[in-house]
């Protein structure tokens, strides 16, 4: 039985978020503290932040104000994140999608029985980001199939900096799997739209990155659009859906050797 990515000891894994997009709830303020209460134990501390928005308009940009709630678990390895519109949890000490969809499934259940009746949810979305570094002989062209940065300018007098691949895939379930695949050799290899963010970062993030050593990403960004209501079962069927597919494109575009090595088998 293949052991789920969280767990193998040298796991590239750092980052899982999982998303629900929801009919806009117009007194969010008024509900937040109701969720809080109900999951205190789980995520006892919070933090409100305030962010400003802009988007073009044919008369130009508009601004607009968006609040999130913040509920934090006590190590601040796992989080909650709740606006007018979205739910998202998300965590830096990932273990297995077993455990994952389950807190999922308690806070969600919470949070539904103090919405409004009548809330549709519009699309579920799931994250998995990996961290690659080159591991004794190991690098990280050796740990993934289908090698970036494969014209040559070094002759030019040119020296690699950055290699950024996307590619994006329909699913069977009738979503859509964003794949990012970046390889650098300064420090902006994280993806600027989740990082930094205010969770505790994941032990990998800690390991000391060697100069002019090429250090890699993977993005794995599914995401399904929907219409149904906020019914749990049936929402946390569909991230399993979303996730059987994701862990799948991840062992497909990784290497034997990569596995042996998050494996600690070699």
């Amino acid at each position: 039985m293949k052991q789920a990515l969280g767990q193998l000891p040298n796991a590239p894994l750092i980052y899982v978020l999982a998303q629900i997009l929801f009919t806009r709830v117009p007194k969010m303020e008024d509900i937040w503290e109701d969720l809080h209460q109900r999951v205190f134990d789980s995520y006892p501390e919070s933090e409100i932040e305030r962010v400003e928005q802009f988007a073009m308009k044919t008369d130009g940009l508009e601004a607009s104000k968006e609040t999130r709630w913040h509920l934090f678990a006590r190590d601040r390895r796992k989080g909650v994140i709740l606006s007018s519109n979205a739910l998202i949890l998300h965590t830096t000490s990932y273990t297995t999608s077993k455990d994952f969809f389950a807190d999922l499934g308690f806070v969600l259940g919470h949070l539904a029985e103090v919405l409004p009746s009548g809330i549709q949810v519009n699309r579920l979305g799931l994250r998995y980001i990996d961290l690659l570094l080159p591991r004794g002989e190991l690098d990280i062209d050796r740990q993934v199939v289908g090698k970036l940065g494969i014209l040559n300018f070094e002759p030019l007098g040119c020296k690699p900096m950055r290699f950024d691949r996307v590619d994006r895939y329909q699913t069977k379930i009738g979503g859509e799997l964003v794949l990012r695949h970046r390889q650098t050799m300064g420090t902006d290899v994280l993806p600027g739209d989740l990082f930094p963010n205010i969770l505790k970062p994941a032990s990998l993030l800690e390991v000391p990155k060697s100069q002019n050593v090429m250090v890699g990403l993977l993005d794995f960004d599914h995401f399904l659009k929907a219409d149904m209501p906020m019914e749990l079962a049936s929402i946390i069927d569909k991230f399993r859906q979303l996730q059987e597919t994701t862990s799948a494109a991840f062992r497909k575009i990784t290497t034997p050797a990569a596995m042996q090595v998050w494996e600690g088998t070699q």
